[in-house]
């Protein structure tokens, strides 16, 4: 079984992302700095950001540019496409790959089968989305 790839998010790197996702246009690393500890109340020493930062470039997530005398980053990966790829990591980690089981948990029905009515509110959730 493999459990890690190379390209694998850390949670912390998975907070930077979310900053840069998260912020409209290219990003500093100061302004990562500041969303770290607005988002995640964590207050990491910019050393410490540019670590994260050379790791998702070298995973190959974030791109960058020089203005002046700022680094900018931008995602390389959107972030609709991560999350779904994670999500169904998840559900194939977890639920065997059942959607039905992931959620089953999501609504807190234990029984194998979701019930006419929990899917039924299911559906309702997913027709609201759009």
């Amino acid at each position: 079984m493999k459990l890690l790839d190379k390209n694998e998010l850390t949670g912390r790197e998975n907070m930077v992302m979310k900053c840069v996702w998260d912020h409209e246009g290219d990003i500093s690393a100061v302004e990562i700095q500041r969303a770290l500890k607005e988002q995640f109340g964590i207050d990491f020493e910019r050393s410490t950001i540019t670590t994260f930062i050379l790791h998702l470039r070298e995973k190959g997530y974030l791109d960058s540019y020089k203005k002046g005398q700022i680094y900018y980053y931008r995602a390389l990966v959107e972030e609709d496409r991560y999350v779904k790829k994670q999500t169904k990591k998840f559900a194939d980690f977890w639920f065997k790959g059942s959607v039905s089981a992931l959620l089953g948990a999501l609504t807190g029905d234990d029984s194998e089968e979701l019930s006419e009515e929990k899917m039924d509110k299911i559906r309702k959730i997913i027709d609201d989305i759009d």
